[in-house]
């Protein structure tokens, strides 16, 4: 995202994000239909949306539910890597193996003839950033998503980056700034630049 903060190097600061979360998911629980936009109401604490990160902290098969599904956009086309490396010297009829992607377009709507949803699969550290407002902080109505049913525990991580500054909602003598140097002795104990 443009106009960072914190480190001068382009990427977006500590003050624009808000408390990161972990959820957890019982079997039987889900998170139906949402949007990730924020009310106009409240966009003086930091304005819209503009990214929310989600990071998967366990893995579930597809019989296990817990999908991260948006109604709205279609799955890619299956994307073989070997075409996009070697495409020109392969003869277009030899035969690959397929790969388990954890993004299918399995997941059919109920509606017989809308096309298929696209349905992230949760797998241990993998992260799915997407957009929930456009740079103008109009929301993007195409994210509208939900968490499937689980049919086993599915744990993520989850962050949202605001357009400007945002004042973390917390306990009363807590305060985010208090964090900050921690987080960023941290950052730079891990090598994060």
């Amino acid at each position: 995202l443009p106009g960072g903060g914190g480190g001068g190097g382009g990427g977006v600061g500590l003050e624009r994000m808000e408390e990161p979360q972990i959820v957890r998911y019982r079997t039987g629980e889900e998170f139906s239909w949402h949007y990730d936009e924020i009310p106009s109401s409240q966009l003086s604490n930091g304005g819209q949306r503009q990214a929310t990160l989600l990071v998967y902290l366990n893995d579930l098969d597809e019989d296990q539910g817990s999908g991260t599904v948006f109604r709205d956009l279609t799955p890619p086309i299956p994307y073989d890597r070997d075409d996009a490396i070697d495409n020109e010297t392969r003869p277009s009829s030899s035969k690959r193996s397929k790969s388990k992607h954890s993004i299918n377009n399995t997941h059919t709507n109920q509606h017989q003839h809308q096309p298929p949803q696209l349905t992230v699969r949760p797998k241990t550290g993998m992260a799915l950033l997407f957009f929930p407002s456009f740079r103008d902080g109009t929301p993007d109505i195409r994210t509208l998503h939900k968490g499937e049913v689980a049919l086993s525990q599915k744990m993520i991580a989850q962050v949202w980056v605001h357009e400007r500054e945002y004042r973390a909602g917390v306990p009363e003598g807590n305060r985010q700034e208090d964090a900050v140097e921690g987080v960023e002795r941290e950052r730079e104990r891990l090598g994060f630049r």
